[in-house]
């Protein structure tokens, strides 16, 4: 029995809807973050604080890997 069993059988999986509102509100954070930080980026100069460009740069690469693995294919 797969977990997805264990949901049908229980009966929750009906009474259970999606929250597209809150899908909506964290990709749109996710798209303002990896936007902005981005920009940062690009336009900070590096010399001033190294600690605060890795920061932006971490930023950076996790939104954006995020929404690369949001709006995957599900093939």
């Amino acid at each position: 029995m797969t977990s997805h069993d264990r949901h049908r059988d229980s009966g929750q999986a009906e009474n259970m809807k999606p929250n597209y509102t809150l899908r909506r509100i964290k990709t749109l954070l996710a798209i303002i973050a990896c936007t902005a930080s981005a920009t940062l980026l690009f336009t900070w100069r590096t010399a001033d604080s190294q600690t605060a460009t890795v920061l932006v740069s971490v930023i950076y690469i996790l939104t954006g890997l995020w929404l690369v693995v949001r709006f995957a294919p599900r093939d």
